[in-house]
């Protein structure tokens, strides 16, 4: 049983299909297709089951039972050019599920959701020949990765409250689950941990033209808990700690009528808690380095969100986003499984609401500034990232 079946299973929901999101770093920002449709734009609106997951005090904004399943494939058309030849990543269409269910309690100002997502998800294969790969050690060669597979599913349980006409809060807590794979021409490090993480939000509606949004998701620290594999000496008990940072959205939508919905959103990721990653239990061998530990140095960045909604009389939405992404990763701890880059994204949506049923499809492309870079810790990394990407994205649900 692969990893996208066991979730699709315990979420309990029929999903056709799977879901991949990506943003800065290994952070998804992307979960829901209306959201991303409108440039993720959707902190003050959060008006399905997907709230759990982007403000969950939303959810008090729904009636009765509501059922969201969602979709997300992308295309990371990544290449590189670097000190000993060009690479190009699998380019092969990735997915990771995620769906959501709500539920307000009728006459009480509580309401109630769960998902299952992946705030965090990585999926690169550069090949074991990877020119990168290639050189002696003290310069990175068989010591640079050149795949990663990092999974985490949040398990994500949310209570909201409406405090008031205008003020609705909520606090979640969640179980998560994560595992890691990766892969050089040196050694394979797999592992895995779980943790428990929290979130806190707020939507205030003083008008029904204007509406604020506020959503922070915790911290949460792993100790990644497997073995290392090192070629030609054997499997070594090993572990890791990773700390996946804490996040903050605050989002502005206006609403001059009924048919438009504005709204401007910005989020800041604390990766400034992301030093350094360190395999333990690997005794000191030749051709590797004693501690086994891969600096990074990864820094706090932001994401800026624009998006608008056209809404008509017969069901029928048109959504147009735009989203701009800091690179989180500086030169000098870069490594080719994370090509961060300063990214932007441009997202055009159709969708359909019947009443009880609707659905939303989302096209998504992105360009990315090519990264050039110098300095890095392995020298055979150096050189010229192109991070162009597209996606495609669907939503479906359903209100009982």
């Amino acid at each position: 049983m692969t990893r996208i079946t066991k979730t699709t299973i315990l979420v309990g929901l029929s999903l056709a299909s799977a879901l991949t999101t990506y943003a800065a770093a290994t952070r998804v920002a992307f979960v829901d297709a209306f959201a991303t449709a409108r440039g993720n734009a959707f902190t003050a609106t959060a008006d399905n089951a997907s709230a759990v997951f982007y403000n969950g005090a939303g959810l008090t904004q729904l009636e009765g039972t509501q059922i969201q399943g969602n979709v997300f494939a992308v295309s990371l058309d990544y290449s590189a050019d670097t000190t000993l030849g060009q690479d190009k990543m699998d380019d092969e269409f990735q997915a990771v599920p995620s769906a959501f269910i709500s539920h307000n309690l009728k006459d009480s100002p509580l309401a109630f959701g769960f998902g299952v997502y992946s705030p965090f998800a990585l999926g690169a294969d550069w090949g074991n020949d990877a020119a990168f790969t290639s050189g002696a050690p003290q310069f990175g060669g068989p010591l640079v990765p050149y795949e990663a597979d990092l999974v985490y599913t949040k398990y994500h349980a949310v209570i909201a409250w409406q405090v008031s006409e205008t003020l609705s809060v909520a606090a979640g807590v969640s179980y998560d689950d994560t595992e890691v794979e990766i892969k050089t021409n040196a050694l394979k490090f797999d592992a895995d941990d779980d943790t428990i993480g929290f979130s806190v939000s707020a939507l205030w509606q003083p008008a029904k033209e204007h509406s604020f949004g506020l959503n922070y998701q915790a911290k949460t620290e792993v100790t990644y808990d497997g073995d290392t594999t090192i070629t030609d000496a054997g499997k070594f008990d090993s572990e890791a700690d990773l700390t996946f940072p804490e996040s903050i959205v605050f989002g502005y939508s206006y609403r001059p009528n009924a048919k438009w919905n504005i709204e401007f959103n910005v989020d800041w990721t604390n990766w400034d808690r992301v030093d350094d990653l360190t395999i333990k239990g690997v005794p000191a061998l030749p051709g590797l380095p004693d501690p086994l530990s891969y600096e990074l140095n990864w820094e706090s960045a932001f994401i800026w969100e624009l998006g608008v909604t056209r809404y008509f009389d017969n069901g029928w939405n048109v959504s147009a986003g735009y989203t701009y992404v800091e690179s989180a990763v500086p030169d000098q701890g870069l490594l080719p499984i994370v090509p961060d880059s300063d990214r932007h994204f441009f997202a055009l949506g159709v969708g359909r609401d019947y009443g009880n049923f609707y659905w939303q499809a989302t096209y998504q492309y992105t360009y990315a500034d090519e990264r050039e870079v110098s300095g890095n810790n392995f020298p055979t990394v150096n050189g010229d990232y192109d991070l162009d990407s597209q996606a495609v994205a669907f939503s479906v649900g359903y209100r009982f």
